[in-house]
């Protein structure tokens, strides 16, 4: 009896071995549409929340800050700055007066915040007060403020009429006389002349300069001034004064500015009542005239040889290598 083998029936849906699987298909997504309104009110939401936490998180520091400002330890009355090199003995009051007079010029508070000095602010408080000359180095010590100092120092009073006296210091600079002790005030020289005016009142702390300074003549005037502050200064300097006081026909009582006449030149008068024509301050001597440290070895060695008034409006003066006694010879009359 034969058998055969009976052929194999293949599924219609079942993949041949050797046919690629066939790929799944997928329902494609429903696409997504955004509520604008909605993401509009929580980006809102969200920037009112973060205003909220930097408004009360700012209000928390700067309430910190203020409160650490205002401990006692960290504040400073101004009159409690420490100033190393002190004002003048002459001006009136101490260090204490001084710095409340630099405080109410400035218009400054009474007490200062140390965590929040501005050292700029400080300087030109100081600065612009009359008697301080320049602002050095400003430390800041812990609970403190040191403040270095350099000052204008009186040397001259200047007399204009009967009407008022003006304190100068070797610049020329005004200063207010109302800080003057004069019983502190040492030694100083006058400066007088028949046609000085005064200056305004508000010019305390600026160059001498006088209302009348917008002519030639009193512009004149006024520079005459300034050259016999500086003379003064020159005169009352340690080393000339030291020397005056073993001659006392080398210290000086008075400096006369003349008038147009005499080219504006000034006049020294000693306190035995010597009277030099100096001719121009220091730094403005004309060509060819001896500088002031000239002139003071001049009238130096002429003090020691001798040095005497003969009449009242006698003179000397400086010539290249000495000094020259000059008779007064008035004017005479034409024709005579």
């Amino acid at each position: 009896m034969d058998y055969r083998e009976l052929p194999r029936i293949v599924a219609p849906d079942d993949p041949g071995e050797d046919d690629p699987p066939r790929p799944r298909r997928f329902p494609l997504s429903r696409p997504v549409r955004l509520d604008l309104r909605k993401v509009a009110t929580v980006a809102m939401l969200a920037l009112s929340l973060a205003a909220v936490l930097f408004y009360a998180g700012r209000h928390a520091i700067d309430s910190a800050r203020a409160w650490l400002h205002a401990q006692p330890r960290y504040r400073l009355a101004f009159d409690r700055i420490e100033l190393p090199e002190p004002p003048p003995d002459c001006f009136r009051g101490g260090t204490a007066a001084f710095l409340e007079r630099v405080r109410r010029n400035a218009k400054e508070p009474e007490t200062l915040g140390l965590l929040d000095v501005d050292p700029e602010r400080l300087r030109n408080a100081f600065k612009s007060f009359p008697w301080v000359r320049e602002v050095g180095a400003i430390e800041r010590p812990p609970g403190g403020l040191v403040v270095h100092l350099s000052y204008r120092r009186p040397v001259a009073t200047v007399a204009v009429a009967a009407a008022a006296q003006f304190v100068l210091d070797r610049e020329g600079c005004i200063l207010p006389i109302e800080d003057v002790d004069t019983a502190k005030m040492g030694r100083w020289i006058w400066i007088v002349g028949r046609e000085l005016t005064a200056p305004p009142r508000d010019r305390e702390g600026t160059i001498w300069k006088t209302a009348a300074s917008d002519s030639p003549h009193g512009e004149a005037l006024d520079r005459g001034v300034v050259q016999a502050a500086r003379l003064a200064g020159f005169f009352l300097d340690p080393a000339r004064e030291a020397e005056a006081e073993s001659n006392p026909a080398l210290r000086v009582r008075s400096i006369t500015v003349t008038d147009a006449k005499l080219n504006f030149s000034l006049f020294v008068v000693t306190v035995p009542g010597v009277q030099i024509h100096w001719g121009r301050g220091p730094g403005d001597e004309a060509p060819g005239e001896p500088t002031a440290e000239g002139k003071w070895a001049l009238l130096a060695e002429q003090a020691r040889r001798g040095l005497e008034q003969k009449e009242e409006r006698d003179f000397w003066t400086f010539s290249r290598t000495g000094m020259v006694y000059k008779p007064y010879r008035p004017a005479t009359s034409p024709g005579r």
